[in-house]
This record gives structure tokens, sequence and C-alpha cells, in this order.
């Protein structure tokens, strides 16, 4: 296939900085201007902090993402943090604004640039991922992008042609010099906090993420809007 191009945006928090609502319309326009063909939102929503601009409605964050633009639509999972807020509240909102919404489920996605599925699974902290029953139907040679809010539950992705695309762990939020993280709040291993992991034969990749919890703090490690050029 040719390459495609992804936008993922994992861990939003809208509200964990108090100039959050002009901070995301500026990234949902450097978003639209790479022109990407599909936009991917790894979860997290909501900030559940009492720093920065406290609780942001879902409703107001969903008219604040709904204007990404993608040929092929924007999909999202959601978070620990939104289900602790109102899961179904934030379902609702993403979804009235044309955002697709994922647990356990998947779909292919047929392309000029070549055929691939999407599968979302459902926060491995809060509900119960079940990604080998979710996985079980598609053909095993298909391409398959899986959304996992948490890379803890890369340990049940199977070998294949398969990227894990998860965040939830900020990339340790604080990041120690010849250290790094000394957290990354998830059963997930340190080695698996941020960026492109190979284990055996298996692709992950774990976004930094774009805004905090617990302090409105980082350290040596910078927020970011990941655009990857997948397969070619």
């Amino acid at each position: 296939m040719a390459p495609l191009r992804a936008a993922v945006l994992a861990d939003p928090h809208l509200g964990s900085h108090t100039n959050d609502i002009a901070r995301f319309e500026k990234i949902v326009a450097e978003v639209n201007d790479w022109q990407p063909d599909i936009v991917l939102l790894l979860g997290d929503f909501i900030n559940t902090q009492i720093f920065g601009r406290g609780h942001i409605p879902p409703d107001v964050i969903a008219h604040v993402l709904g204007p990404l633009k993608a040929r092929l639509g924007t999909y999202a999972i959601l978070g620990n943090h939104d289900w602790i807020y109102d899961g179904r509240a934030v379902w609702r909102a993403l979804e009235a604004v044309g955002i697709t919404v994922l647990e356990n489920d998947s779909l292919e996605i047929k392309d000029q640039t070549g055929d691939f599925w999407l599968v979302g699974l459902a926060d491995d902290q809060t509900r119960r991922p079940e990604a080998r029953k979710t996985l079980e139907p598609i053909p095993d040679a298909a391409l398959k992008l899986v959304m996992a809010h948490d890379p803890a539950t890369f340990a049940d992705i199977p070998t294949g042609p398969n990227l894990t695309l998860c965040g939830h762990t900020h990339g340790g939020q604080v990041r120690l010099p010849f250290v790094g993280p000394l957290v990354n709040s998830s059963r997930a291993p340190l080695r698996w906090t941020s960026g492109h992991v190979v284990e055996d034969g298996r692709h992950l990749f774990v976004s930094r993420g774009l805004g905090t919890s617990g302090i409105p703090l980082r350290f040596n490690c910078p927020p970011e809007v990941c655009f990857l050029s997948i397969g070619g």
C-alpha cells in the first residue's frame, strides 16, 4: 500500500492548561494544514485535575475537536479519565460532531492507498479490553491499526501486520536526564512509555500526548502531535 498519513493525538486533557481552548484550536488548524488521510484520537479528553482551567464539558471539547478534517475521517477511543468523569457523555459528544468512537470494535477501511482495518480497544484500567476477541474475525494477513489508550494492552496484541497506537503515559510526563521516566501510570513496562517500540516482531507507538494529569508540569518531556507515515 502507499503510505497512509495519520495524525495521532493523545491525552488532550482539555482544561489542564489555562489557555487550552485557544491552544487546541491552533493544534486543530495545524493538523488540518498537514492534510492527513486519517485522524486518530487516543482518549483522555477530560481534565480531572483541579489545576489549569478545571473541567471543560464534553460538548465544548467536542466542539473544539470537531473541525478536524481528514478524507478518511476522525476516529477515537476513550481513556480512563473519560470514564472516571462520564464516558457515555464524552462518547455522545464526540459522535455528535462526526467523530466515530470505537470500543472493542473494528471496521474495514477501503482506500486508494490500500485497504486496512481500524481497531479500537477499551481502556485497560476502567473497562475491559478484548484484544484477541476483537482481532479474531479479521484476516491474519490484513494490515491492522490498533488504537488502545493504555500501552499495557499491547501485551495482548498478537503478531502480524499490526501497529498498536497508545497514549496514556504522557511519556512519563517527567523524564530525568540519563534516567528517563520514573513512572508511566500503567501496568506496561517503562520501556513502553513513549516512541516506537519493536518487541518480538510486534510494533507499538506510544505518544507523549498533549495534556497533563496529576500536576500541570512536564520536564524534559514536551507534548506532541504525531504525524505518522504508515506502510508503503
